[in-house]
């Protein structure tokens, strides 16, 4: 049996203690609740304060029909007492006063003489009411400030997810003028607020320019991270141990890697048994004069190359993803741009756009598209199609990174 604290209060004409009054008061405490017995009018707020029970008993069993209306009222009258469950005690002759002491505000009427059963099977229906009320204001509560501290917390990291986008924003190029006889077009959209795509485009000496592209597993902070320490990892400082270059003793003072060795050195120094990640890379080293084009692959989407004459070759020398330090099967091809031709790198967020039909941009198409393109003499980028699909489309299924390059050589 559930048991609970009970407030019996005795009308103030009530003066005489008979067997009946108190009766009502050992049998509550036989069946185990705590009871207080006060007078009405006794300090009553403070009492019910004090006491905080889970059931108010008022006995009115000799009073008359505008004594009980009046005292329901002044119980009801308070904020305090309204949400306890208050039972009446009813003289017999005024069993015809239950409905407008329903109406009042009362939960059960009781009328003398009180069955034993009644009375007990009626405390305890309002007392287990009561608690689980208590229990589920609580836990609603609890609830309110679960959602207030999640609420809170989502600000906060709402707040440095958008630091760290400007942060890795910050690491795109946004200034590509000083690669000389090169036109670019890049385009970076990340899925998330940030993502796991990261590019560069630089100058190695006055000849060579140097390129990667990476595109690190999953999305999110994590992701975000890996491609944050990969940008500054592959700088042209070296200064600071750069993989790209090294320091000779003799002139010219420095030494150009090659993208094989560079791949080799980034697969081991990121394994994935430290960073759980792994990542794709395209790297490519271009001669500016002479139009010579060395890169690797490690399993990044095959870039297009558009030849001026029409053409449309793929750069897809083999290799495996970056961070499985078994894997040693990196091939470094070599190839000549002519002037005019259009190199295009991306990565596999290209293939998860949306066409006009809503069916995913696959490598076929990519293909019939750059067909299209060569065809139509168009004067616009190719990649400004693929930002249109994904401006229309609005959110991305993955990181969107584009960057199309035109080679003018040396006359231009």
């Amino acid at each position: 049996m559930i048991t609970g604290k009970i407030l019996i209060i005795e009308k103030a004409n009530n003066t005489d203690n008979s067997v009946t009054d108190h009766s009502i008061k050992d049998k509550l405490r036989k069946w185990g609740h705590e009871v207080v017995r006060i007078k009405d009018g006794d300090n009553l707020v403070n009492n019910v304060a004090k006491i905080d029970p889970h059931l108010i008993v008022l006995q009115a069993e000799k009073c008359n029909k505008e004594e009980v209306m009046e005292s329901v009222k002044s119980i009801r009258a308070y904020g305090v007492f309204y949400s306890v469950p208050l039972i009446v005690l009813l003289p017999e002759g005024l069993k015809s006063l239950k409905l407008d002491l329903y109406n009042s505000g009362v939960n059960a009427c009781l009328a003398a003489p009180v069955l034993d059963e009644e009375l007990r099977a009626c405390a305890q229906q309002h007392i287990v009411t009561i608690l689980l009320q208590k229990k589920l204001d609580a836990s609603q509560k609890a609830l309110e400030e679960s959602l207030f501290k999640i609420k809170r917390q989502k600000s906060e990291l709402d707040y440095h997810l958008a630091l760290a986008a400007k942060i890795q924003e910050s690491l795109i190029p946004s200034n590509l003028i000083q690669v000389p006889f090169c036109n670019f077009y890049c385009h970076f959209q990340p899925s998330g607020r940030v993502g796991g795509d990261i590019y560069d485009i630089f100058m190695l000496d006055d000849t060579h320019m140097g390129l990667y592209m990476v595109d690190v597993m999953g999305h999110g902070v994590a992701s975000s991270m890996l491609a944050v320490a990969l940008s500054e990892f592959l700088v042209v400082d070296t200064k600071r141990g750069t993989p790209l270059k090294r320091e000779l003793e003799e002139a010219p003072y420095y030494e150009i890697v090659s993208p094989l060795e560079v791949i080799r050195y980034l697969n081991k120094r990121f394994a994935f048994s430290k960073y759980q990640h792994y990542f794709t890379i395209f790297y490519m080293i271009f001669n500016i004069e002479t139009g010579e084009l060395r890169y690797v692959r490690g399993a990044h989407p095959e870039p297009l190359l558009m030849r001026q004459n029409g053409d449309i070759e793929t750069l897809n020398a083999y290799g495996t993803p970056v961070g499985f330090e078994f894997s040693q099967g990196y091939e470094e091809a070599v190839l000549h741009l002519n002037p005019g031709d259009r190199l295009m790198i991306y990565t596999d967020g290209l293939l998860e756009l949306e066409d006009e039909h809503r069916e995913n941009l696959d490598y076929d198409k990519l293909i019939r598209l750059a067909q299209d393109y060569l065809t139509s003499n168009e004067s616009r980028p190719f990649s400004m199609k693929f930002k249109r699909m994904a401006d229309k489309q609005g959110t991305v299924k993955d990181d969107l990174t584009l960057i199309e390059m035109v080679w003018q050589s040396l006359d231009g």
